[in-house]
């Protein structure tokens, strides 16, 4: 009688020393000497950085941190985007690409499919 798959994966598991267990995942945050994040791994992580192990929802907006060296903790920045002006549909004001309107047209520049885009009062 042939074995079945599971049994066949069972035996081959066996043959290695049992079950193969993945690393756990470790998110890093590496940093330099005034608190800057210089680069995040979650695997083969470098050994000779200073680091913060931290959760995976900090790991995915590490760009929203920096590093307190002092304390030796991540904390929140009040990120300061600069300027910005709020814009609605209009008949004037901005050219731009229609249904893209993250991209501007130059005054020198022909397109044909254009929109525009003019400041809220």
């Amino acid at each position: 009688m042939s074995m079945s798959w599971e049994e066949e994966f069972n035996q081959a598991m066996a043959a290695f020393g049992g079950a193969i267990v993945p690393d756990p995942i470790e998110y890093r945050i590496h940093y330099n000497d005034i608190g800057e994040i210089t680069m995040c791994s979650q695997q083969n992580h470098p050994t000779n950085t200073q680091y913060l192990v931290i959760d995976k929802v900090v790991y995915e907006h590490y760009h929203q941190y920096q590093v307190n060296v002092q304390r030796k903790r991540m904390e929140k920045v009040a990120l300061n985007l600069g300027i910005s002006v709020k814009l609605k549909k209009s008949d004037h004001g901005y050219a731009v690409v229609k249904n893209h309107a993250g991209l501007l047209i130059e005054p020198d520049e022909q397109y044909k499919n254009i929109e525009y885009y003019d400041t809220i009062d």
